[in-house]
């Protein structure tokens, strides 16, 4: 018997991949030509196993096999090219070849170069084709020649290495290629989809229960409103008004607390499938856990660059078919960060199951406002090119000037009587939060007051948290910046979101949209005011307190100004004058709306917008159907010369033989605790960054400390007096 895996014959393998291949280009909504494509890469994408070499793998006789996927090619593209005039298209739309081609490997350039002899084809063989013929009979395939007549046909193929039929010069059209570059030159949307049938229908024939239904949500508004109904509270106005709504793009506009994401999700209602974007890590984890407790466990997927330990974390199996689904939305409901949906467009690892599913799905877009406008001018060129089936977009600052860059959508907004909460008493004063700003925190937090201070920069939180250690000797501190490792963030977050009486804890804007914390005081220097109201949002958070006080330094550091460019910080300070002392959340919304007026209409924010938008536009262009290598030097350029929400992980130095140690012991999967986030474009200092393939990360000679956490690449010759390599 012809073997697929050890406890599976081929046979059996391809009869249930292409069963549930056809049930899923069913659920997909793929018509004629597509159909046919999914379902042939389906019932031919491990006919290379019928090897000999293969057969020995299996049965444990060799290490190592030839690779099915590339033994496959010469069958899939012959059938293909029979097929192809039958189904009314041209016969170079190799749309399944390539599937079959790249079910274990993305297309490149490089794809299987190195494998220049022929595999040793088993003698039953031409059994297992036949097979495969009754196999498509069956799901309803037409035109098939007589498999003796394939068999013939299929033979001068056969004497050459596989690889030489992907590298050989064609020339189609009067325009000279290979057949590599056909396959890169694809349309990607046809592609995408053939290939996400065939990786979805393989996953799920390994997956303990195979049943396609799992892929889909069934009865999202019953499950919302059973969740509605445990709350014990009538609907809201909005909410109810977005439950109604059927536009199929939503803008919702609603205050802090106020059950906004009920209101996303009665909108939802029945989608078949729901990706929810946050900014952060932190806010996907919360609302994961969060939306698990609505549509129930197995239902909900966490997907971004740490979701791996977050499920190893919360369960004692291996997470793998969780992380696959997961990763590629494959689940009913996808909560994610917004750069896994950016990388889907930028032909990241998995772009094409992505990309199919989330063309079909309900997206939903919070916290829009985070996002600087490179970052949106990528989001934007995404949404233009490939639309979801519907979009929300949803924010407690939601300007018009923002709104008006999405597509148009119908508006609700909170009832008026829920945006009069006065949660916050404004001072605006002279002085800087360096110099002013600790004697401020320090009589707030004598009167025992939670105190949160934000500063502009990781420096300045640095330098605020070490004068409060060593000038002050404040015991009860706390310092929070994106460059500590995760294991330490994941324990500073701990002891941030549960505030004590007299406790100052110093943080930077990831406090901004990533923490669901109440203080009692913030101090902060002067920032744009949305940025402002984000943070007077972790204070007094949900108005159960009297008007909390906010502390508002009027004089910015050189770094605020680098940041966030002097016009809008000036532009900010005026906005603040015209605010009363105890602003309502409406007088917030209005102030960050008047700000994003002036912002967006600036030569320099609809520059960067544009840029990003050129970015996607460049890279699809570039790469058609190939996954992007960032191990490209160009490729890589282009991504490290910006500033933006892209990031990589890399390991510190001091932290290497931990990993080792981590990695000998079968606790791989923590490696990540000890791994700090970086902006990508650091990656263009290539002396404080080296790979580590075996531990499949960057290691930099950046310094580390566990209190004050990484140094930037421009810090380093600074370092920070007095401090203690962990």
């Amino acid at each position: 018997m012809i073997l697929a895996k050890p406890d599976a014959s081929l046979a059996d393998h391809l009869a249930e991949v292409t069963r549930l291949g056809a049930q899923i280009a069913e659920r997909l909504g793929l018509e004629e030509p597509l159909r046919t494509k999914a379902i042939l890469a389906c019932a031919l994408h491990d006919i290379g196993k019928a090897t000999t070499d293969f057969q020995e793998y299996m049965r444990g006789e060799r290490k190592k096999a030839y690779p099915h996927a590339l033994a496959s090619l010469p069958f899939a593209l012959l059938l293909e090219g029979l097929l192809n005039p039958r189904l009314g298209i041209e016969k170079t739309r190799y749309d399944a070849t390539a599937a079959v081609l790249t079910h274990h490997s993305p297309l490149s350039p490089e794809l299987y170069k190195d494998y220049n002899n022929k595999p040793n084809y088993h003698p039953e063989l031409r059994k297992v084709l036949e097979d495969v013929w009754r196999l498509l009979q069956e799901v309803g395939i037409e035109g098939l020649p007589s498999v003796e007549e394939f068999w013939k046909q299929v033979q001068p193929l056969l004497q050459h290495a596989p690889v030489a039929l992907l590298d050989t010069p064609l020339c189609i059209g009067g325009e000279r290629t290979t057949l590599r570059g056909v396959m890169q030159r694809l349309p990607t949307g046809d592609f995408a989809r053939v290939k996400a049938v065939l990786h979805l229908a393989d996953w799920l024939a390994s997956a303990k229960n195979p049943e396609p239904q799992l892929l889909f949500l069934e009865h999202g508004s019953t499950a919302i409103a059973q969740h509605v109904q445990k709350l014990n509270a009538p609907l809201r106005g909005f909410q109810e008004a977005a439950r109604t709504t059927k536009d199929s793009v939503l803008w919702l506009r609603a205050p802090t607390g106020t059950g906004k994401t009920e209101a996303l999700l009665l909108w939802a209602g029945d989608t078949e499938r729901l990706i929810y974007l946050l900014p952060t890590q932190a806010t996907s984890n919360a609302m994961w856990r969060r939306l698990r407790r609505i549509y129930g466990d197995d239902a909900v997927a966490l997907a971004h660059g740490r979701a791996a330990y977050m499920l190893h974390q919360e369960s004692d199996e291996d997470p793998l078919d969780l992380r696959l689904f997961g990763s590629v939305f494959a689940k009913p409901v996808t909560v994610a960060t917004l750069d896994q949906y950016l990388l889907a467009h930028l032909n990241g690892r998995h772009w094409e199951e992505r990309r199919t599913l989330a063309r079909q799905a309900t997206v939903v877009l919070d916290e829009i406002h985070a996002y600087e406008p490179y970052t949106l001018g990528l989001l934007l060129e995404a949404l233009e090119r490939e639309r979801p089936r519907r979009l929300a977009l949803a924010s407690a600052t939601l300007p018009r000037s923002l709104l008006e860059l999405f597509p148009q959508g119908s508006l609700v907004e909170a009832e008026p009587e829920l945006w009069k909460r006065q949660r916050h008493r404004l001072m605006v004063r002279d002085g800087t939060l360096l110099d002013d700003g600790l004697a401020t925190a320090t009589e707030l937090a004598r009167c025992g007051k939670s105190v949160l201070v934000v500063a502009n920069t990781v420096r300045d939180a640095q330098v605020f948290y070490r004068r409060l250690r060593d000038e002050w000797k404040w015991s009860s501190r706390e310092l929070l910046h994106a460059r500590f490792t995760f294991g330490h963030r994941q324990a500073k977050e701990a002891r941030i979101s549960d505030p004590k009486p007299g406790m100052i804890s110093v943080a930077t804007q990831l406090v901004e949209v990533s923490l669901d914390i109440s203080y009692d005081a913030l101090v902060t220097e002067v920032a744009p005011v949305d940025a402002l109201v984000q943070r007077m949002g972790r204070v007094n958070r949900r108005g159960q307190q009297e008007a909390a006080p906010v502390v508002i330094y009027r004089q910015y550091a050189d770094g605020s100004r680098r940041i966030y460019g002097r016009e809008v910080l000036e532009w900010s300070l005026e906005i603040l004058r015209d605010l009363p002392d105890v602003p309502t959340d409406r007088d917030l919304f209005q102030a960050a709306h008047t700000l994003y007026e002036h912002v967006t209409a600036t030569r320099e924010w609809q520059r960067e917008l544009q840029d990003g938008r050129q970015m996607l536009r460049e890279v699809q262009s570039r790469l058609g159907c190939y996954t992007i290598d960032l191990m490209d030097e160009e490729m890589r350029a282009r991504f490290t010369a910006r500033r933006g929400m892209v990031s990589v992980e890399v390991l510190p130095k001091v932290f290497t033989d931990k990993a080792y140690r981590l990695r000998e012991n079968g606790q791989g999967w923590k490696i990540p605790e000890l791994l700090v986030s970086i902006p990508i474009y650091w990656l263009q200092q290539r002396e404080f960054f080296a790979p580590m393939e075996d531990l499949r990360c960057l290691q930099t000679t950046l310094s580390y400390d566990s209190e004050f956490g990484l140094q930037a690449p421009d810090e380093m010759g600074e370092a920070i007096s007095g401090l203690i390599l962990d």
